[in-house]
């Protein structure tokens, strides 16, 4: 029988929790409120053995996954697992990095507003989100929300890394946020 509810009610975190000790099969699939698919986790008598979000998996899938708040969910045990679930994902520890990158994007979202816009100044990448960040702002600046949105579009990153090297390049002086 399939479980359905939203992530108002009952957290993702809580509902990886209940599966895991409850040690149950199935598949977990995540809808975003506008009814795109969000994302996609299985477990194997109570074992992560797949993670998706969009373009990210394993464990950059889980933790953006784990980030959205609003949306519905289906859990279903009869669903065949995706032939990607190959081995245990290591739960408790993927929980406990997810809530401490979720705390750490609420942060980086309060100095670096969604609306905000970001343009490129002087200055060298340190990294490959880096690159991939300032190569979105070569045209021109862009809002903070459209750059997340790009980077983990192509896969290369969570909205937590893009946050991060956001930060970073700000920090250093490589970009600006305008108002």
């Amino acid at each position: 029988m399939s479980f359905t509810g939203t992530l108002s009610e009952l957290a993702l975190c809580d509902l990886v929790e209940i599966t895991t000790l409850g040690a149950k099969t199935g598949v977990l699939d995540v809808v975003h409120p506008n009814g795109a698919p969000a994302g996609r986790l299985a477990f194997r008598d109570g074992a992560l053995v797949s993670a998706s979000c969009g373009a990210l998996s394993g464990a950059r899938g889980f933790y953006a996954l784990l980030a959205l708040d609003e949306g519905t969910f289906v859990f279903d045990p009869e669903r065949d697992l995706d032939e990607s679930a190959d081995g245990a994902l290591p739960t408790r520890s993927l929980l406990m990095e997810a809530m401490r990158r979720v705390d750490e994007i609420d942060h980086l979202r309060h100095a670096l507003p969604a609306a905000g816009h970001v343009a490129r100044r002087a200055g060298e990448p340190r990294d490959d989100v880096e690159a991939t960040v300032l190569g979105c702002l070569a045209p021109g600046p862009l809002p903070v929300s459209e750059v997340v949105a790009r980077v983990v579009a192509d896969g290369r990153a969570d909205e937590h890394d893009v946050l991060q090297a956001l930060a970073r390049l700000r920090e250093r002086g490589a970009v600006d946020l305008l108002a």
